[in-house]
């Protein structure tokens, strides 16, 4: 074991990250004591089209008061008796870029066309107009355009969550329609939700469904409580285990040896794994700013390897790398990052400890 491993053990600096994780960027448009409908997820089946997807969320509130999930300008208030009944567009800012959020089946308007709104102002009371199953509030949005075209909507369960939950999105490969995408343990808090029913079906038909050029997810699970999941999928073929903390948005197809756009890599850097603690799985990312030979290796408090995770030559970028420590003991590990240029000289080294808990 080299020097510079045993100087890391003596080192008990625990840290936790969300580098890997995005966060929610709306207030919840109702209070959190209100529960979402249906399946809970972006693409259940459309009440006038069941071959299409449902591109929003419906949320059980019943002529109660709606806020705004943004501040932005009131873009446009109306009625449409075959679909949203009274309803209203705020336009807000996104990362530079418009989004246009739609508010459904509203009994009456607290604001007016071109009114400024703040988010958590009280904008409407919710009702049970136009093509309405009930009263609720149906709640889109969209990017860019006020119309809803493939990858313009965004998926609400990813925008918007109560208070302390986050949300798990992914990518089931080749899933043919309807596909079951099962969650365990149970994902959801008590109260308010009563009707979870431990699997969801998405609609991959579609055309809007996947398209999302934020996400590009074709499944989601909204409003998780934090905690560590293990999603199936096709009979098991698809398996992932992700841990989500609060207030996080997290892929459980993260890319690995895919550099992320927007984001300039100036310096070598290795980030604390997430979660931390874990069980059994966490994520580690690094960042280089030139192609090198990169190599991640674990190991045990007494400097035994254990695993190594990269062993091979990457250009610039931004890496997410998986340990799963199914098979191994509950304790301290060390993970080390070593990076040497094209002609051999080491560049970067740098060694952090994470904790397994089973």
């Amino acid at each position: 074991m080299n020097i510079f491993i045993r100087l890391v053990i003596l080192i008990s600096v625990f840290t936790i990250s969300s580098l890997m994780a995005q966060h929610f960027r709306l207030l919840r448009p109702v209070p959190d004591n209100i529960q979402t409908n249906g399946s809970y997820l972006f693409g259940e089946p459309s009440i006038s089209s069941p071959g299409n997807a449902h591109r929003g969320i419906d949320i059980a509130i019943h002529y109660d008061t709606v806020y705004s999930a943004s501040n932005g300008s009131v873009y446009y208030t109306g009625y449409q008796a075959s679909g949203a009944g009274n309803y209203i567009v705020v336009k807000s800012e996104w990362n530079g870029r418009f989004i246009y959020i739609y508010y459904m089946h509203l009994d009456s308007f607290y604001i007016s066309t071109n009114d400024l709104v703040l988010a958590g102002q009280q904008i409407a009371l919710s009702g049970n107009t136009g093509n309405s199953t009930g009263p609720h509030l149906h709640f889109e949005i969209r990017l860019d355009s006020p119309t809803s075209t493939s990858r313009k909507t965004r998926n609400p369960e990813l925008w918007c969550a109560i208070t302390g939950m986050g949300a798990i999105y992914g990518q089931v490969p080749n899933a043919p329609n309807s596909t079951r995408v099962d969650i365990s343990p149970d994902p959801k808090p008590r109260p308010p939700y009563n009707t979870f029913s431990y699997a969801l079906t998405y609609n991959f038909a579609d055309p809007y469904i996947g398209s999302d050029e934020v996400y590009n997810e074709n499944y989601v699970i909204g409003d998780v409580m934090p905690g560590t999941y293990t999603i199936t999928a096709l009979n098991g073929t698809y398996q992932r285990v992700v841990s989500v903390g609060a207030g996080q948005v997290v892929s459980a197809d993260p890319p690995t040896g895919i550099k992320e756009n927007e984001i300039e890599v100036n310096d070598f850097s290795l980030s604390q794994n997430f979660p931390n603690p874990f069980n059994p799985s966490t994520t580690i990312r690094f960042e280089i700013p030139q192609r090198s030979f990169v190599q991640i290796k674990v190991y045990d408090i007494l400097g035994s390897e254990v695993a190594t995770l990269v062993d091979e030559e990457r250009n610039e970028g931004i890496y997410d790398e998986l340990f799963n420590a199914t098979n191994l003991p509950s304790g301290v590990y060390i993970y080390s990052l070593n990076v040497q240029s094209v002609n051999s000289e080491i560049v970067f080294r740098e060694s952090k400890k994470m904790m397994l808990v089973k």
